[in-house]
């Protein structure tokens, strides 16, 4: 149960109208919301749009004045006082409603009966909203209370903004009079943590009921600037706008009946950034581990002033059979490289559900890692036998797997998930493929079936191109070669298609065709200027198979001085594997060799059927 304050020191901040939306939002999230009417003197909240299970008899005014009038030490039954509601247009989770009280012509002399101070002093008032808290949590079990605490320097303001609430809204209109009445309050909650209760406050601040306005003046930038530097906030929760309408006189939900519109996206705004708050919800907890895992906040102090390891344990401990929030922990912890609390999550999860895809392929590189390959590999035989999995684990497991034996690569290949996976993954999972002429071919069946099952893929080309590089990498030259037939590429004056044709070419005959390389050369010409490594290895090649050496050198040349400024893993026209920067330049001294000799061949025409 997490308690979220709404106050406001002024009125005309649109507070009430913020909270309503909000818990509509919560409702829409399947959440169990209760509402809680604490602005005494002027309430209101069972005024919107919302259907109670019975007419409002009592409130939280009747029962303190129960409470008082009984002379016992016990607090009444909250049941008797709060009321099942419903908002319309809203059938998504439970809202529960304690209002003020009853609204009848008595409430207000009630309400002024109350003796606040001797309430706290002597009648045990700091209990009674401590067994309160008890009670809310007991008979109804609310994910969120939202209260809407009454304005200004009052005698409950402190139970609405400190006893109570775990996270506060403070709304405001960005000017003086706002400002100078909020900050103090502001200051007592943030002064709490070492305060009577020693208790750390959530804060969010929100301007509402702002003009919807050209700011040309920087009349509002101003005003914005002078609420940072007074509230000492880094940045709004939400700004809710003014909305200039009359349907506001019949205080309808933007949540309900705009909800495309740009102030429904802000109460939104607000919500989300209350639910990141709390840890309970499982919403705020995956957003939370998501934000440490992105490297938005520092290690040493998040989620308000709760230091990060308190945070972290405090989510393991709520949501300890929530595969997702465990799986979140299990990434933060391997990017800590605390390995053994990442492969105890895993393991936990993994009991909760033993074919969950993404602690499989994160155990598996825990023990791949610590040369468990035998018990890796079991995970990765587990993985490949699922249907829904994510491109990225996928993409993972793979690599481990041709880590660990590439000769169990077929065992990918029959995965259930393939014909799912998006081209990019497909794409991605094909090169790292091509780094061994052993693993070339299982590529070439990877794409094949992949195109089996998405044959309208608008990437047609780019799929065809890497299959051919596949199919030449794997020593099939003249499948290659049928397959840049079969697109119809051929007869452009496209760089790739020509190239490989020729270079398969050579593969399947042993010998470099001048005709060939020479349809390429227009296009390299075309291409002066590109400092691609890959493309001037290509063009060295295809410049010293028509017989232009110095050219070829030339290319070669500059190819090492641009690869040496950048080295990275890169395909090379030379082997047809992608290379390691080391082994790629010792693909650039080999052709140099070549050219100097007029002897050898490229390493990819090895002793293949093609030359048998």
């Amino acid at each position: 149960m997490y308690v979220v304050t709404f106050y406001s020191f002024k009125g005309g901040t649109g507070r009430s109208m913020a909270l309503v939306n909000v818990a509509a939002d919560l409702l829409a999230r399947d959440r169990k919301v209760l509402l809680v009417d604490f602005d005494l003197e002027a309430p209101g909240l069972d005024t919107f749009p919302m259907e109670l299970d019975r007419p409002v008899s009592r409130g939280l005014v009747e029962m303190i004045a129960d409470y008082l009038d009984s002379n016992s030490e016990s607090t009444p039954a909250v049941q008797e006082y709060v009321y099942e509601a419903r908002i319309d247009g809203v059938s998504n989770g439970s809202l529960w409603i304690m209002p003020a009280g009853s609204q009848d012509t008595s409430y207000d002399s009630r309400f002024k009966c109350i003796d606040w101070q001797d309430f706290y002093q002597d009648q045990g008032g700091f209990l009674f909203f401590e067994d309160l808290k008890i009670q809310w949590k007991q008979a109804f079990n609310p994910d969120y209370v939202l209260i809407d605490s009454r304005t200004g320097h009052t005698d409950t303001g402190g139970i609405c903004t400190r006893q109570l609430p775990d996270c506060v809204v403070a709304m405001f209109y960005p000017n003086e009079q706002n400002l100078r009445g909020l900050a103090p309050v502001v200051r007592d909650i943030r002064n709490e943590e070492s305060g009577p209760l020693k208790k750390s406050i959530d804060l969010h601040f929100v301007m509402g009921n702002v003009p919807d306005l050209d700011d040309e003046d920087a009349i509002l930038s101003d005003a914005c600037s002078v609420s940072k530097a007074t509230l000492h906030y880094e940045e709004l929760a939400a700004t809710i706008h003014h909305f200039n309408s009359l349907s506001m006189l019949t205080q309808r939900l933007f949540l309900v009946d705009r909800p495309k519109s740009k102030i429904a996206a802000e109460y939104r705004q607000l919500a989300s950034a209350i639910v990141r708050r709390n840890l309970e919800d499982r919403d705020g907890a995956i957003s939370f581990l998501n934000e440490v895992i992105s490297g938005l906040r520092g290690e040493s102090e998040v989620s308000g002033d709760r230091p990060l390891e308190v945070t972290l344990q405090s989510i393991r401990t709520l949501h300890s059979h929530d595969t997702e929030v465990l799986q979140g922990l299990a990434k933060f912890r391997r990017m800590q490289h605390r390995t053994e609390e990442a492969f105890d999550l895993f393991e936990q999860v993994l009991q909760l559900s033993e074919q969950d895809p993404e602690s499989l392929v994160g155990r598996a590189e825990i023990l791949t890692n610590a040369s468990r390959k035998n018990e890796a590999l079991r995970d990765l035989v587990s993985f490949f036998g699922l249907k829904n999995v994510s491109p990225f684990s996928f993409e993972l497991a793979t690599r481990l797997l041709l880590t660990i034996d590439k000769g169990q690569v077929p065992v990918m290949l029959g995965s259930p998930a393939i014909p799912s996976l998006p081209v990019d993954t497909v794409l991605g999972i094909v090169r790292d493929l091509q780094s061994t002429y052993e693993t070339c071919s299982y590529g070439v069946s990877l794409l094949r079936d992949w195109c089996v099952s998405n044959s309208a893929s608008d990437r047609g080309g780019e799929i065809s191109l890497d299959l051919s590089i596949c199919l030449i990498g794997a020593g099939r030259f003249k499948e290659a070669q049928d397959e840049i037939d079969q697109h119809g590429m051929f007869g452009e004056l496209d760089l790739a298609n020509p190239f490989n044709y020729a270079m398969a070419d050579w593969g399947s005959s042993g010998k470099a065709s001048q005709a060939l390389f020479e349809r390429v050369i227009p296009k390299i010409e075309e291409s002066v200027g590109d400092t691609d490594v890959n493309h001037l290895q290509c063009f060295s090649l295809a410049y010293w198979a028509i017989g232009n050496t110095s050219r070829a050198l030339q290319l070669r040349d500059e190819a090492i001085t641009r690869f040496a400024s950048a080295p990275r893993t890169i395909f090379s026209a030379w082997s047809y594997l992608y290379r390691s920067p080391k082994d790629f330049r010792l693909d650039l001294d080999a052709m140099g060799a070549m050219y100097s000799t007029n002897e050898g061949r490229p390493a990819f025409i090895r002793e293949t059927p093609d030359l048998l």
